[in-house]
């Protein structure tokens, strides 16, 4: 009789802060540069990650599955996971937005232009994974708000988050 032991870590908690004068995080990895990657973690924010290319692995809460072609992601508040992408799965790049669930303030998913997104916002507590046809459409967003001023990308960011719960 073979006795397999697996170890199991906790995993840790991460702080994020927004940049200067944005309510989100936007981080951009090119060519698989996010150190983070391979780290098990959770933290309070809402994450959107977008793999722009190659193939990999996903670990979110207790769920393991692969991904070819990129990939496109929403991780709930507090949902352990890991990153999407290594030296192996040759991706273009890899965005990753951190956001918090009332990050444009307690009211403001109430009015009923945008509770839509709260809903989508409850979904995504067990982590979201997207069709092609929407990765390709936020995918297309995503990367234009690299280049984009902070007003522009919160414009864009809720275009975006509209965008997936319609999916």
């Amino acid at each position: 009789i073979q006795i397999l032991q697996m170890k199991i870590t906790a995993p840790t908690f991460e702080i994020i802060t927004p940049s200067f004068g944005s309510s989100f995080l936007f981080s951009q990895y090119v060519e698989n540069a996010n150190n983070k990657s391979n780290s098990w973690h959770y933290h309070p924010e809402i994450e959107l990650v977008f793999v722009n290319g190659g193939s990999g692995k996903r670990q979110i809460g207790s769920h393991i599955s692969y991904y070819t072609d990129g990939d496109l992601i929403l991780i709930g508040s507090n949902l352990p996971h890991c990153g999407f992408t290594d030296e192996e799965t040759h991706n273009k790049n890899e965005t990753v937005i951190q956001l918090k669930p009332d990050f444009l303030g307690n009211d403001f998913f109430e009015i009923p232009e945008v509770k839509n997104i709260k809903n989508l916002f409850n979904k995504a507590k067990s982590g979201i994974a997207f069709g092609e046809e929407t990765k390709k459409k936020v995918g297309r967003i995503i990367e234009i708000m690299q280049n984009q001023m902070t007003f522009d990308r919160l414009l864009n960011m809720l275009q975006i988050l509209n965008i997936l719960e319609n999916a």
